[in-house]
């Protein structure tokens, strides 16, 4: 007996106490997981799906392939997220919840429709060379790029580190990832060069003495990853 879909949405604010609470999953992989959900109610909703079932688990799938024109690593992410409710529900004991699909969809093997691009390393030049190290900013942000260029880190993952994540003593940076899962990583001699000249600056920046993060905005806040963002497409 499948579970009916208007009783299958009543548990979502449990789910995500659950998941934050119990696993301390991220806020933006929270969001993520409630945008996919909801994407899932709509879906019934203007289906008028009354069971969630094998064909409309596949219906949901050909609605994200043909009217969303979704790639399969997309709908691969939406699947998971409701595996992950569905598995939630049982372990609530909801009735008919075992009965639930989402195990039985086979994960598409599809890549992304359009792979990143990798700089060249004649790019890489260009683009520290445009920086005016001149200035405390341009300091700043060929510290940002030779931190991220050196250990492959994620914007956000830049964006999180405080001045506490760098240990000169040992060359270790200690980097909080997805699921804020810590990994430590190695500082070579040119880039603790490049950090201690932008440490040295830091103190000019507004307020700095008021906030640990390791890079500084003008107004002595984070610098916002988004900002970053556009100034790399500068």
């Amino acid at each position: 007996m499948a579970v009916a879909a208007r009783d299958f949405m009543h548990h979502i604010d449990d789910f995500f106490n659950y998941r934050k609470t119990i696993y301390e999953i991220s806020d933006q992989t929270l969001k993520s997981n409630r945008v996919d959900l909801s994407l899932f109610q709509n879906f019934v909703q203007t289906k008028n799906v009354k069971t969630i079932d094998g064909p409309s688990v596949m219906g949901f799938q050909y609605y994200l392939k043909q009217e969303r024109t979704n790639c399969g690593a997309s709908i691969n992410r939406k699947l998971f997220t409701l595996r992950s409710y569905g598995n939630f529900l049982k372990l609530k004991n909801i009735p008919s919840a075992e009965n639930l699909p989402f195990y039985d969809v086979l994960k598409i093997r599809q890549g992304y429709r359009q792979r990143p691009h990798a700089l060249v390393p004649e790019k890489i030049k260009i683009l520290f060379e445009s920086i005016d190290t001149g200035t405390v900013l341009g300091i700043r942000d060929y510290a940002v790029y030779a931190l991220m260029y050196q250990t492959g880190l994620r914007v956000g993952e830049v964006h999180a580190l405080n001045l506490n994540s760098l240990d000169f003593k040992n060359h270790k940076i200690t980097v909080i990832g997805k699921g804020k899962k810590p990994r430590t990583l190695h500082m070579n001699k040119e880039l603790e060069e490049i950090l201690t000249q932008y440490l040295a600056v830091r103190p000019y920046f507004c307020r700095s003495w008021e906030n640990d993060a390791l890079f500084l905005s003008k107004r002595g806040i984070a610098w916002p990853s988004e900002q970053w963002r556009i100034t790399s497409k500068r």
